[in-house]
């Protein structure tokens, strides 16, 4: 039997375990416990937010009001959280995600190592290896919540362990004001650059446990929009009549990256500012459609040890989903990139360009179970260089093991094919994966 026909077969197999095992368990994360709900009334699966659970982040973590009816005025923002006293176990939550992976990855060219200690892999030539490994994928701890009777919010993420490292993920303050079905706010601190924001298919976290190439795809300079700078946050918020259509529109003002690719945390290492715009609706049942664009600058090494040169970046893109009787989520994006590139310290600025579309179709068998697939195509050029190609393509399925929807059991099987523009070589992963998520 092939090595690949074996692995997409385990996978069925443990994806049928996934859709018919039995729920249990009665424990709620911080939000869920703060208002005596379930995790399903934000999320589909966690963590994919529906437009309930949307409109609970853009209202500054408060529930939104179920009387909203257009009868009488909306309720004020100070007014949808004033009869929720303060509760430690309401404002912190720990998250616990770990897996088992076979991972298998050929090289058009080079060599291919393996990673750490922890690994089993082995090499069948030398550009081919095969690793299997059981993981702690994360350990994270939150501390979010508003203060009664005003506008203001809180949120922190910190990663106690994550691929090897700890820190600070995100952390600011919030201030919201307006009513309910027109609100305004405003965000300072560490924050994701594309999160949460946006419909559906825009949002990095979904059902599947790696967000899809199209928004992360990384360019040769280094820069992918996962990222969490530094700076503000604003954004305004229109609802209708029971919030069957929502309109909203966000701006990022942040400091973006080093050279490196980190994140610069003042203001002494970068003089121009990036900008991220996000414009959304939402409609019908759960669907949507969101317009997004960012515009910054990155430092790039020259390679020769020399210095750094300024390069622009640029990314424009559309999603939208729409959920068909409640059962069949259908996904869809596009992203285009154009970022500068140098082929060698001496060279003049070129253009490294890229175009990007997704697809994905997801089946809620029932609350907590769902059947999940995804393509993704990215094309990728750097002029005087042949155009490369990514593809990838995923199956999986994820099912809730408690009623409330804080332990969630997952397994997918994915295969991606990457081609570097720049060394004109291409890696292909084939990576099987099962992970337990648990959220308190």
């Amino acid at each position: 039997m092939k090595p690949c026909s074996f692995w997409i077969k385990a996978c069925l197999l443990t994806v049928t375990a996934v859709l018919f095992m039995p729920t249990s368990g009665k424990a709620i994360p911080a939000f869920a416990r703060k208002y005596g709900v379930k995790c399903y009334t934000c999320h589909t699966v966690p963590p994919a937010l529906n437009k309930n659970g949307y409109m609970f982040k853009r209202l500054g973590y408060r529930m939104p009001p179920d009387e909203m009816d257009g009868t009488k005025p909306a309720p004020k923002i100070t007014e949808l959280d004033k009869n929720n006293r303060f509760d430690i176990t309401n404002v912190v939550a720990l998250l616990l995600n770990g897996s088992f992976t076979y991972d298998s990855t050929k090289a058009d060219a080079g060599n291919v190592t393996s990673a750490s200690p922890s690994t089993s892999c082995a090499s069948g030539t030398a550009q081919t290896s095969t690793c299997n490994s059981f993981n702690l994928d994360e350990a994270a701890l939150f501390l979010a919540g508003t203060v009664p009777n005003t506008g203001f919010s809180y949120f922190a993420h910190y990663e106690m362990y994550q691929g090897g490292s700890n820190g600070l993920e995100q952390g600011f303050g919030v201030y919201t004001g307006g009513r309910a079905n027109s609100s305004y706010f405003v965000k300072v601190g560490e924050i994701h650059m594309q999160e949460g924001e946006g419909t559906r298919a825009a949002m990095f976290y979904n059902l599947f446990p790696d967000p899809a190439p199209t928004l992360t795809d990384g360019s040769p300079i280094n820069f992918s929009l996962d990222q969490h700078p530094v700076g503000v946050d604003f954004g305004y918020t229109w609802a209708g009549n029971y919030f069957k259509n929502v309109f909203a529109i966000s701006g990022k003002v942040t400091n973006g990256l080093n050279a490196d690719g980190s994140e610069i945390l003042d203001t002494s290492t970068k003089d121009s500012k990036d900008f991220w715009v996000d414009a959304d609706y939402w409609f019908g049942p759960d669907g949507g459609v969101t317009a997004m664009m960012y515009r910054g600058t990155k430092d790039q090494a020259t390679g020769d040890g020399l210095g750094t040169y300024s390069a622009n970046i640029n990314r424009v893109g559309v999603f939208g989903n729409y959920l068909f009787k409640d059962k069949f989520d259908v996904l869809g994006g596009y992203m285009h990139s154009s970022d500068d590139w140098k082929a060698t310290p001496t060279s003049t600025i070129a253009q490294y360009t890229s175009n990007a579309f997704r697809g994905e179709a997801d089946y809620y068998v029932k609350q907590g179970t769902v059947i999940m697939a995804r393509y993704d195509r990215i094309t990728k050029t750097i002029p005087t260089n042949p155009t490369m190609h990514t593809q990838a393509w995923a199956i999986g399925a994820e099912r809730g093991l408690t009623e409330t929807g804080n332990v969630v059991l997952r397994a997918n099987y994915r295969q991606q094919h990457d081609g570097d523009p720049v060394a004109l070589t291409g890696t292909t992963d084939k990576l099987f994966k099962v992970d337990i998520r648990y959220m308190w």
